[in-house]
């Protein structure tokens, strides 16, 4: 039986939001996880000196694919597959 778990990783934290059955159902709280964090960082963009590194912040934040999403070195959400073993 495989599971599917989702959540978010930078250099120096790990969190696991959920764990799920279905890769659909990972796929629905990844997006919304992903959203969420594409609201904050856009809430950082007011023309300060540091608006050009949340731009790309933002801009990585708006990959709809969790394979190819990259945001490293910030908050990154993903989704891995595991194997139960019975």
């Amino acid at each position: 039986m495989k599971i599917y778990m989702v959540g978010d990783n930078g250099p120096e934290h790990n969190r696991v939001r959920s764990l799920h059955r279905t890769y659909e159902c990972a796929f629905r709280e990844w997006n919304k996880l992903r959203l969420e964090l594409l609201e904050k960082a856009k809430s950082f963009l007011n023309g300060d000196r540091y608006e050009k590194m949340w731009k790309e912040i933002v801009d990585n934040l708006s990959c709809e694919d969790p394979e190819k999403i990259d945001n490293y070195p910030h908050d990154t959400p993903y989704i891995r597959e595991y194997e139960l073993q019975k």
